[in-house]
């Protein structure tokens, strides 16, 4: 990860070269428009911020450090009604509490982040509304949750 962004920096930062009468390369785009860092804060199950909010259309790194006791991921759903389903397969499956068979349920995932550990997760904000995101982890569904606001 590191050795990426190193790269993505020197390329940000090289001059740009002519191929002929007047075309040059385009600078290079950094990975994503806007970053958020998301919390697991003690054992309360909650995320801090309740809501993260962004434009539909953009680039957006969420940087989850998990500063609790227990470990948690950070997973948006495209439909909360399916949450219930999706952290009974997430238990099912264990590892990092992502039902692989439900994947196109969600919009966004990371791994398993045990405490004192920071995970990272890059996505496109989907159409304007309102998405909710969830830790998997066995038994923090109905409590560890949060709101993705996609905004016009």
């Amino acid at each position: 990860m590191k050795v990426a962004r190193l790269v993505a920096g020197i390329a940000a930062c090289a001059p740009a070269v002519s191929f002929g009468a007047g075309a040059q390369s385009a600078p290079a785009r950094p990975a994503f428009d806007t970053s958020y860092t998301l919390k697991a804060i003690s054992s309360t199950l909650e995320f801090d911020p309740p809501v993260i909010a962004a434009k539909h259309g953009l680039r957006v790194r969420v940087r989850f450090t998990n500063t609790g006791t227990l470990p948690h991921n950070f997973v948006i759903v495209k439909n909360e009604n399916d949450i219930d389903d999706l952290a009974a397969a997430a238990a099912k499956q264990g590892g990092d509490f992502v039902p692989a068979a439900q994947k196109a349920k969600l919009l966004a995932y990371s791994a398993l982040a045990q405490p004192g550990q920071t995970v990272e997760v890059t996505f496109v904000m989907p159409p304007p509304g309102d998405y909710t995101y969830v830790c998997l982890m066995t038994g923090h569904n109905n409590t560890m949750i949060g709101k993705l606001r996609s905004l016009r």
